[in-house]
């Protein structure tokens, strides 16, 4: 057994884990169904390898045809509550057995297959980008369910695509590299897989998917304008009831929340904060936050407060979040703010 042997084993192995994990746990069966997709393939890869297979029987370059679809799902998951994977997601299967049935020489599969997998890829950026124009609609906590962390990792799929193809296409020409290139191709896979798993858990305990309700009352309210009377009228009322009842100081108050407690739907809570505020539900609820810990600031009573205590008890859950939304909001740090209302306090004393 060779290196890259050796190293397609401890890949495939750490990947079935991986997927075994996520399975049982119940995080993201369509982050399994990619864990296994790439354990298979590395598996499949030993036994053409070792066996000695002859080309036709070669289905390894199939399975180059399943990451763009299998990521996509993984991403749609993230994104939309009900949309787990289903039978209807087997068609995403067909040019991987039309490889299978046909089998061309490389590399004219990874090359048919890349209108294939810029369509994918074109489908998982407007799906993030739907996300996190829609989230804070809909959810004050819309930094703590941030998909960035899949921008990023979309953008290193993408690398890690585009160097594969790459290499395939010019291992006749480069045969020293081909191993070291391929090895180099499953390292990183394997480390993004891990990191995607974790930061999934995280994802899937704060609830970050977007229902279908979600969905509509976060469309409805980025339609929304001040041209709306009775959303200005809504608003009015449920700013009242905001305010007077302090929901800001809810870490994870969410439009639902504010919508049981005013009396009315989702999607005219969302229209009537939009259309009343002219911002974002997250927007319109963090700036009732950072008003509140302004007051704290200037309060004499809470003078021996710290700074994040005060952001904390506001509703703010993150400090980075606190810190880069005050900043935004007030054009200077929250630090800067409270050293002056603590030189302020100490004047008037």
């Amino acid at each position: 057994m060779t290196l890259i042997d050796a190293v397609q084993l401890l890949t495939a192995y750490h990947a079935g884990g991986l997927a075994g994990y996520l399975l049982v746990r119940r995080i993201s069966p369509s982050l399994a169904i990619l864990c296994l997709v790439f354990a298979i393939h590395m598996l499949a890869n030993l036994v053409t390898t070792l066996a000695q297979l002859p080309p036709q029987a070669n289905i390894t370059s199939a399975f180059g045809l399943l990451y763009g679809p299998a990521f996509w799902l993984f991403v749609r998951g993230l994104c939309y509550r009900e949309a787990r994977p289903g039978w209807r997601d087997l068609i995403h299967l067909v040019p991987a057995l039309l490889v299978i049935l046909i089998r061309p020489a490389d590399p004219w599969p990874q090359l048919a297959g890349l209108p294939l997998l810029i369509g994918y890829l074109v489908a998982t950026f407007l799906a993030l980008r739907e996300h996190g124009r829609l989230a804070g609609q809909v959810r004050a906590d819309d930094d703590r369910v941030s998909l960035r962390w899949v921008r990023q990792a979309f953008f290193a799929f993408v690398a890690i695509a585009a160097f594969d193809i790459g290499r395939s296409a010019f291992a006749a020409r480069l045969p020293g590299l081909d191993d070291a290139g391929l090895a180099l191709v499953l390292v990183a896979v394997t480390a993004l897989l891990s990191a995607l798993t974790w930061r999934s858990r995280e994802h899937v305990r704060d609830r970050g998917a977007l229902s279908p309700r979600g969905l509509e009352a976060g469309r409805a309210g980025a339609a929304s304008g001040p041209d709306d009377a009775d959303a200005l009228a809504d608003f009015t009322r449920i700013d009242a009831i905001v305010r007077r009842q302090e929901l800001w100081r809810e870490p994870r108050l969410s439009l639902a929340d504010v919508a049981r407690e005013a009396g009315g739907s989702t999607r005219d809570v969302s229209r009537a904060v939009n259309a009343g505020s002219g911002r974002s539900f997250s927007a319109y609820v963090n700036g009732l936050r950072i008003d509140a810990v302004d007051a704290l600031m200037s309060d004499p009573e809470r003078s021996d407060a710290t700074l994040l205590t005060l952001a904390f008890e506001a509703g703010f859950n993150s400090k980075s979040a606190f810190n880069r939304l005050y900043r935004t909001v007030r054009g200077e740090t929250p630090s800067r703010a409270f050293a002056r209302a603590a030189s302020a306090r100490l004047s008037r004393d």
